[in-house]
């Protein structure tokens, strides 16, 4: 609905800027007397931005800004409801029932993102938790691991020594 109020505003701009380019052309292409001028082509010419080079009002004034959007005819002035027809008044609740309701839905879909997206930050957190607890109990499996190696290659270089030196026990294949 707000979309097919701002398409109606903003066509009746361009076709009150057009037909104000248009009158305008058609008032530079006659002459005194009404005329079309000797000199004027009587083909559509579009109108052109870059013509009116008058001053932009000062944006900062409320006054000016006030008086160009008049003049565009965007000027909001809410006329008291005793002015309005019981038909306009039914329009007007009808409309604001439906962007309560646009907003409560609205509301109600954030609120529903908002949850799921706490209860997917939540999952992930508890993934990272897990994913570093194994990760830790790897790496300590893994420094145990080549601890127990480490002690065991130091026995078996003993035992390759004792044998060199002639102990013959040493020299034995141990049993596993």
């Amino acid at each position: 609905m707000k979309a097919s109020v701002a398409l109606t505003l903003a066509l009746a701009a361009a076709l009150s800027v057009a037909g104000a380019a248009s009158a305008l052309e058609q008032g530079q292409d006659r002459g005194e007397a009404g005329t079309p001028a000797p000199s004027a082509s009587t083909a559509y010419r579009a109108p052109d931005g870059y013509r009116d080079q008058r001053a932009l009002p000062d944006a900062h004034d409320p006054a000016a800004r006030e008086a160009l959007l008049q003049a565009r005819g965007e000027a909001y002035r809410r006329a008291p409801d005793s002015q309005q027809t019981e038909a306009e008044l039914a329009a007007t609740r009808a409309l604001n029932a439906e962007i309560v309701a646009q907003n409560d839905l609205a509301a109600r879909q954030e609120e529903a993102d908002r949850l799921a997206h706490d209860a997917a930050l939540a999952r992930y957190q508890i993934e990272v938790r897990q994913t570093e607890e194994r990760a830790h109990a790897e790496a300590e499996a893994a420094r145990a691991a080549q601890d127990q190696y480490d002690r065991d290659y130091a026995a078996w270089m003993e035992r390759v020594k004792a044998c060199q030196s002639g102990v013959r026990a040493a020299c034995a294949v141990p049993n596993p």
